[in-house]
Protein backbone atom coordinates (compact mmCIF):
# COMPACT_ATOMS: atom_id res chain seq x y z
CA UNK A 1 0.00 0.00 0.00
CA UNK A 2 1.29 3.48 -0.77
CA UNK A 3 0.30 7.12 -0.69
CA UNK A 4 1.53 10.17 -2.59
CA UNK A 5 3.47 12.82 -0.64
CA UNK A 6 5.23 15.74 -2.34
CA UNK A 7 5.71 13.81 -5.57
CA UNK A 8 7.10 10.65 -3.92
CA UNK A 9 5.48 7.26 -3.60
CA UNK A 10 5.71 6.71 0.15
CA UNK A 11 5.53 3.00 0.93
CA UNK A 12 3.96 2.05 4.23
CA UNK A 13 6.44 0.13 6.44
CA UNK A 14 6.65 -3.65 6.52
CA UNK A 15 7.27 -5.81 9.57
CA UNK A 16 10.87 -6.51 8.49
CA UNK A 17 13.80 -4.47 9.95
CA UNK A 18 14.06 -2.47 6.73
CA UNK A 19 11.09 -1.75 4.50
CA UNK A 20 11.39 -3.71 1.27
CA UNK A 21 10.79 -2.67 -2.30
CA UNK A 22 7.08 -2.26 -2.92
CA UNK A 23 5.30 -2.34 -6.25
CA UNK A 24 2.37 0.01 -6.69
CA UNK A 25 -0.52 -0.70 -9.03
CA UNK A 26 0.94 1.73 -11.56
CA UNK A 27 4.34 -0.09 -11.47
CA UNK A 28 6.14 2.64 -9.52
CA UNK A 29 8.82 0.93 -7.42
CA UNK A 30 10.14 2.48 -4.22
CA UNK A 31 11.83 1.45 -0.98
CA UNK A 32 11.82 3.53 2.18
CA UNK A 33 12.57 3.42 5.88
CA UNK A 34 9.60 3.75 8.19
CA UNK A 35 9.41 6.94 10.25
CA UNK A 36 10.61 5.04 13.32
CA UNK A 37 13.57 3.50 11.45
CA UNK A 38 14.46 6.85 9.95
CA UNK A 39 14.55 8.58 13.34
CA UNK A 40 16.58 5.77 14.92
CA UNK A 41 19.19 5.61 12.16
CA UNK A 42 19.64 9.39 11.92
CA UNK A 43 19.69 10.23 15.63
CA UNK A 44 23.46 10.80 15.66
CA UNK A 45 23.60 13.18 12.71
CA UNK A 46 24.61 16.82 13.14
CA UNK A 47 22.03 19.56 13.49
CA UNK A 48 21.25 21.31 10.20
CA UNK A 49 22.61 24.55 11.73
CA UNK A 50 26.11 23.10 11.27
CA UNK A 51 25.72 23.44 7.50
CA UNK A 52 25.00 27.13 7.83
CA UNK A 53 28.68 27.61 8.74
CA UNK A 54 30.47 24.42 7.68
CA UNK A 55 29.28 24.20 4.10
CA UNK A 56 29.70 21.09 1.98
CA UNK A 57 32.42 21.19 -0.65
CA UNK A 58 31.00 18.22 -2.52
CA UNK A 59 28.30 18.99 -5.10
CA UNK A 60 25.86 16.39 -6.43
CA UNK A 61 27.88 15.93 -9.64
CA UNK A 62 31.21 17.06 -11.04
CA UNK A 63 30.80 20.69 -12.11
CA UNK A 64 32.27 20.09 -15.56
CA UNK A 65 29.24 17.95 -16.42
CA UNK A 66 26.81 20.84 -15.86
CA UNK A 67 25.48 22.63 -18.94
CA UNK A 68 23.06 24.95 -17.15
CA UNK A 69 20.73 25.07 -14.16
CA UNK A 70 18.87 27.21 -11.67
CA UNK A 71 18.43 27.51 -7.89
CA UNK A 72 15.44 26.60 -5.74
CA UNK A 73 12.82 29.29 -6.47
CA UNK A 74 10.77 30.04 -3.38
CA UNK A 75 7.22 31.22 -2.86
CA UNK A 76 8.31 34.85 -3.37
CA UNK A 77 9.63 34.21 -6.88
CA UNK A 78 7.74 35.19 -10.01
CA UNK A 79 7.78 31.53 -11.00
CA UNK A 80 8.29 29.41 -7.87
CA UNK A 81 9.85 25.97 -8.30
CA UNK A 82 10.41 23.76 -5.26
CA UNK A 83 13.78 22.45 -6.33
CA UNK A 84 17.02 23.47 -7.97
CA UNK A 85 17.85 21.90 -11.34
CA UNK A 86 21.15 20.95 -12.94
CA UNK A 87 21.24 20.01 -16.63
CA UNK A 88 23.94 17.88 -18.22
CA UNK A 89 26.26 18.33 -21.14
CA UNK A 90 25.49 15.76 -23.86
CA UNK A 91 27.64 12.67 -24.05
CA UNK A 92 30.49 12.90 -26.57
CA UNK A 93 29.74 9.39 -27.80
CA UNK A 94 26.85 7.00 -27.45
CA UNK A 95 27.04 4.66 -24.46
CA UNK A 96 25.29 1.37 -23.85
CA UNK A 97 23.15 1.23 -20.74
CA UNK A 98 25.34 -1.63 -19.52
CA UNK A 99 28.36 0.72 -19.41
CA UNK A 100 27.12 2.16 -16.14
CA UNK A 101 30.57 3.26 -14.89
CA UNK A 102 30.96 5.62 -17.88
CA UNK A 103 27.88 7.71 -17.12
CA UNK A 104 28.20 10.82 -14.87
CA UNK A 105 28.73 10.07 -11.18
CA UNK A 106 26.23 11.30 -8.58
CA UNK A 107 27.73 11.86 -5.14
CA UNK A 108 26.69 11.89 -1.52
CA UNK A 109 26.90 15.59 -0.60
CA UNK A 110 27.55 14.76 3.08
CA UNK A 111 27.89 11.82 5.43
CA UNK A 112 24.53 10.25 6.10
CA UNK A 113 22.01 7.44 5.69
CA UNK A 114 20.06 6.39 2.59
CA UNK A 115 16.44 6.66 3.71
CA UNK A 116 14.65 6.22 0.41
CA UNK A 117 15.16 4.92 -3.12
CA UNK A 118 12.78 5.33 -6.04
CA UNK A 119 13.77 2.69 -8.57
CA UNK A 120 11.12 3.72 -11.07
CA UNK A 121 8.58 6.54 -10.82
CA UNK A 122 6.55 7.63 -13.81
CA UNK A 123 6.01 11.38 -14.19
CA UNK A 124 3.62 13.16 -16.51
CA UNK A 125 4.64 13.68 -20.13
CA UNK A 126 6.48 16.94 -20.80
CA UNK A 127 6.62 18.99 -23.98
CA UNK A 128 10.16 19.51 -25.34
CA UNK A 129 10.34 22.40 -27.79
CA UNK A 130 13.50 21.09 -29.50
CA UNK A 131 11.52 17.97 -30.51
CA UNK A 132 8.18 19.73 -31.03
CA UNK A 133 6.46 16.94 -29.12
CA UNK A 134 5.69 15.59 -25.68
CA UNK A 135 7.97 12.92 -24.23
CA UNK A 136 7.51 10.32 -21.52
CA UNK A 137 9.56 10.57 -18.36
CA UNK A 138 10.27 7.89 -15.81
CA UNK A 139 12.54 9.10 -13.04
CA UNK A 140 14.57 7.42 -10.32
CA UNK A 141 15.79 9.00 -7.12
CA UNK A 142 17.49 8.84 -3.74
CA UNK A 143 16.83 10.34 -0.32
CA UNK A 144 19.96 10.98 1.77
CA UNK A 145 19.47 12.01 5.41
CA UNK A 146 22.54 14.01 6.45
CA UNK A 147 21.34 16.21 9.33
CA UNK A 148 18.52 16.64 11.84
CA UNK A 149 16.25 19.54 12.78
CA UNK A 150 13.92 19.49 15.76
CA UNK A 151 14.63 15.81 16.21
CA UNK A 152 13.59 14.99 12.64
CA UNK A 153 15.93 14.03 9.76
CA UNK A 154 16.78 16.48 7.00
CA UNK A 155 17.25 14.76 3.64
CA UNK A 156 18.80 15.73 0.34
CA UNK A 157 16.22 14.70 -2.25
CA UNK A 158 17.82 13.64 -5.56
CA UNK A 159 15.16 13.37 -8.28
CA UNK A 160 17.03 11.94 -11.28
CA UNK A 161 15.11 12.67 -14.48
CA UNK A 162 16.52 11.41 -17.82
CA UNK A 163 13.29 12.34 -19.68
CA UNK A 164 12.73 8.93 -21.20
CA UNK A 165 10.51 5.98 -20.41
CA UNK A 166 12.76 2.91 -20.73
CA UNK A 167 9.77 0.58 -20.77
CA UNK A 168 11.17 -1.52 -17.92
CA UNK A 169 10.66 -0.64 -14.25
CA UNK A 170 13.99 -2.31 -13.42
CA UNK A 171 16.01 -0.47 -16.08
CA UNK A 172 17.44 2.13 -13.66
CA UNK A 173 18.29 -0.36 -10.90
CA UNK A 174 21.83 -0.72 -12.27
CA UNK A 175 22.36 3.06 -12.01
CA UNK A 176 21.55 3.09 -8.27
CA UNK A 177 24.62 2.02 -6.28
CA UNK A 178 23.27 2.08 -2.71
CA UNK A 179 20.59 0.38 -0.63
CA UNK A 180 18.00 1.72 1.78
CA UNK A 181 19.47 1.90 5.28
CA UNK A 182 23.06 2.11 4.01
CA UNK A 183 25.43 4.60 5.64
CA UNK A 184 27.49 6.60 3.16
CA UNK A 185 30.38 9.05 3.33
CA UNK A 186 30.60 12.46 1.68
CA UNK A 187 31.95 12.05 -1.86
CA UNK A 188 30.86 8.43 -2.23
CA UNK A 189 29.29 7.64 -5.59
CA UNK A 190 25.70 6.69 -4.84
CA UNK A 191 24.29 6.60 -8.37
CA UNK A 192 25.02 7.29 -12.03
CA UNK A 193 23.09 9.65 -14.30
CA UNK A 194 21.59 7.88 -17.29
CA UNK A 195 21.66 10.14 -20.35
CA UNK A 196 19.61 9.05 -23.38
CA UNK A 197 21.08 8.52 -26.84
CA UNK A 198 19.08 11.32 -28.47
CA UNK A 199 21.13 14.50 -27.81
CA UNK A 200 18.06 16.73 -28.05
CA UNK A 201 16.32 14.68 -25.36
CA UNK A 202 19.45 14.51 -23.20
CA UNK A 203 19.56 18.33 -23.14
CA UNK A 204 16.45 18.12 -20.97
CA UNK A 205 17.89 15.38 -18.73
CA UNK A 206 18.43 16.84 -15.28
CA UNK A 207 18.55 16.31 -11.53
CA UNK A 208 15.96 18.15 -9.46
CA UNK A 209 17.32 18.57 -5.92
CA UNK A 210 16.05 20.06 -2.69
CA UNK A 211 16.03 19.41 1.02
CA UNK A 212 13.16 17.63 2.69
CA UNK A 213 12.87 18.76 6.30
CA UNK A 214 11.07 20.81 8.89
CA UNK A 215 8.23 19.68 11.18
CA UNK A 216 6.01 18.79 8.21
CA UNK A 217 8.84 17.42 6.03
CA UNK A 218 8.34 20.08 3.39
CA UNK A 219 10.59 20.96 0.46
CA UNK A 220 13.34 23.41 1.42
CA UNK A 221 16.24 25.15 -0.28
CA UNK A 222 19.43 23.01 -0.69
CA UNK A 223 21.61 25.85 0.63
CA UNK A 224 24.36 23.71 2.15
CA UNK A 225 27.17 24.24 -0.41
CA UNK A 226 30.26 26.41 -0.15
CA UNK A 227 30.78 29.60 -2.17
CA UNK A 228 33.11 27.92 -4.65
CA UNK A 229 30.31 25.59 -5.70
CA UNK A 230 27.61 28.28 -5.59
CA UNK A 231 29.61 30.62 -7.85
CA UNK A 232 30.61 27.85 -10.26
CA UNK A 233 27.01 26.63 -10.50
CA UNK A 234 25.72 30.18 -11.02
CA UNK A 235 28.21 30.67 -13.88
CA UNK A 236 26.45 27.91 -15.84
CA UNK A 237 22.97 29.46 -15.68
CA UNK A 238 21.84 30.62 -19.10
CA UNK A 239 19.65 33.67 -19.71
CA UNK A 240 16.49 31.57 -19.61
CA UNK A 241 17.06 29.49 -16.49
CA UNK A 242 19.09 32.11 -14.66
CA UNK A 243 16.22 34.59 -14.65
CA UNK A 244 13.04 34.93 -12.62
CA UNK A 245 10.70 37.06 -14.67
CA UNK A 246 12.80 40.03 -15.79
CA UNK A 247 15.29 39.71 -12.94
CA UNK A 248 18.62 37.96 -13.24
CA UNK A 249 19.05 35.78 -10.15
CA UNK A 250 22.24 36.29 -8.12
CA UNK A 251 24.56 33.44 -7.02
CA UNK A 252 22.62 31.34 -4.49
CA UNK A 253 21.01 27.96 -3.98
CA UNK A 254 17.70 29.41 -2.82
CA UNK A 255 15.94 32.51 -4.18
CA UNK A 256 13.01 34.46 -2.63
CA UNK A 257 12.39 31.86 0.04
CA UNK A 258 9.42 31.77 2.36
CA UNK A 259 10.08 31.09 6.03
CA UNK A 260 9.25 27.38 5.78
CA UNK A 261 11.63 26.99 2.81
CA UNK A 262 14.61 28.22 4.82
CA UNK A 263 16.24 25.12 6.40
CA UNK A 264 18.15 27.09 9.07
CA UNK A 265 15.48 29.31 10.64
CA UNK A 266 11.85 30.20 10.10
CA UNK A 267 12.58 33.46 8.31
CA UNK A 268 11.92 34.54 4.74
CA UNK A 269 15.06 35.57 2.82
CA UNK A 270 15.73 36.94 -0.65
CA UNK A 271 18.58 34.52 -1.25
CA UNK A 272 20.42 31.82 0.59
Amino acid sequence: MSQILLGWVVCLPLASPLAGVQTAADANRSATLSSRQRRAMTAGLANISKFRVEKSGRFLVDLEWIRTGHPYKGVGAVRPHTGAHLYFRPLKKRLKATEVHRFPAIYAVADGVITRIDYSFRLREVYISALSRRVSNTRYGIGLAFAVSGGQPVEMHYSIEPFVDPGDTKFYDRFILVKVGQRVRKGEIIARMYLPDNPRVSRSSHIHFNLLGGPRRQFQSPSIFDQRIVKAFHATWDSRRGADGDARMPPCMGYKLGRDENPFERRAVDRL
